[in-house]
């Protein structure tokens, strides 16, 4: 029999705990084995800090940039729709998120979300329109979270629609605070309080008008649209049509970015608990757990800057049916994630291939399309089997 040495037997046992105490290693791997890194066509750079895009059939695809104006794609022409809106273009503020409407062959309807500009102060709000020849028409306004601030940072604001007819929301706490490891009593910050709509998600009717069957309609002090609350600056937003559920990815502060799964009336945390900490390296909240807030599915430390979500239900890549994809605007990267053995498990695909990825949308026929943040963004075709 060999005699090994003590210093390789206790390396033998260590590799075997890392196998056995974190398998995401291995499976990781295991998620590459196909369709890593898919090839892909850049369909157009002429884009001006794109934020949202909605595809209106399988090749006229909308885009809405921050400075204002959205732009119809169709083939290789481009067309700009005016909005003539009163646009807060400043920090993260303009026009935001878009979404076709879950009726869109009979009523034509658009959903967008922008940065409502009003006496030097601004909020995030929700329209719906129609697409005239060359500006939108038929214009309603729905929502306007409340109150207005003077920051021009952390306005939310993505859309999602539920099997029920629903419109979910997202708003973020727009840093209506100096630095959050000094708010003087995080129990009663804005995303902890009722009574404003900062730091929420927001459940409406197609039509705007309130559901009666929201977590906190008839509650004495508590604004009837609200649907969870406690959270920071959530950018991602999905409803799930395999098991029915909401799910939403929220930026973190240092630290902490979180993929949640919303439940009518429940409460995430912000800024109570976080798995990340202020960006002066301070502890926010009382830590990372507390009693009656909700934990998150999964969560980045450090952060990767989270800006979209989207559960693919497509079958035009070899297994990545059912992945959740998140785009990265600080890790610059496409994250692809599979639940296995109740866990999320992620690769990290196309790493600083494109620089901040914005957005990631699936078109009608299931190819995957992504959007990269900046004064010349791109639209970007992921390529799938067909191709």
């Amino acid at each position: 029999m060999k005699n090994y040495s003590i210093e390789y037997v206790s390396n033998i046992i260590f590799f075997i705990i890392i196998l056995l105490t974190v398998p995401s290693l291995s499976l990781a791997k295991y998620l590459c084995e196909s369709d890593c890194e898919p090839n892909y066509e850049i369909i157009t750079n002429d884009l001006n800090y794109p934020w949202g895009f909605a595809f209106l059939d399988e090749t006229r695809i909308l885009i809405s940039e921050r400075s204002g104006l959205l732009k119809l794609i169709d083939g290789k022409l481009i067309q700009n729709i005016e909005t003539r809106l009163q646009v807060n273009f400043s920090g993260q503020g303009g026009l935001l998120d878009i979404k076709k409407s879950p009726k869109y062959d009979q009523d034509k309807y658009l959903y967008l979300t922008y940065s409502k500009r009003k006496k030097g102060l601004s909020t995030t709000a929700l329209i719906r329109f129609n697409i005239g020849s060359n500006m939108i028409v038929n214009v309603e306004e729905l929502f306007e979270a409340l109150p207005y601030v003077r920051s021009n940072i952390h306005y939310g604001s993505r859309i999602t629609f539920d099997e029920a007819g629903h419109l979910l929301l997202t708003v973020g706490d727009r840093l209506n605070y100096t630095t959050a490891s000094r708010i003087a009593d995080v129990f009663k910050a804005d995303p902890q309080r009722l009574d404003n709509h900062l730091g929420k998600t927001i459940r409406l009717n197609l039509d705007g008008t309130t559901p009666k069957d929201n977590p906190f309609l008839g509650l004495a002090g508590a604004l009837p649209e609200i649907f969870t609350y406690g959270h920071r600056n959530p950018q991602g937003i999905y409803h799930n049509s395999v098991d029915g559920q909401v799910y939403i990815v929220d930026h973190g502060p240092k630290g902490g970015d979180e993929i949640n799964q919303l439940i009518a009336g429940k409460n995430y945390g912000w800024p109570v608990v976080t798995y990340g900490k202020d960006y002066n390296d301070e502890k926010v909240g009382v830590g990372s757990r507390y009693s009656d807030t909700e934990e998150p599915l999964h969560y980045w430390d450090p952060s990767v800057a989270p800006s979209s979500l989207l559960i693919y239900s497509g079958a035009n890549y070899q297994n990545w049916k059912n992945s959740w994809f998140v785009t990265t605007l600080r890790e610059r990267t496409l994250i692809r994630l599979v639940k296995i053995e109740n866990q999320l498990v992620e690769e990290r695909l196309y790493q600083n291939e494109f620089g901040r990825i914005r957005k990631i949308e699936a078109s009608p026929t299931g190819d995957l399309f992504l959007l990269t943040d900046g004064v010349e963004g791109n639209l970007i075709k992921i390529l799938g089997q067909s191709h």
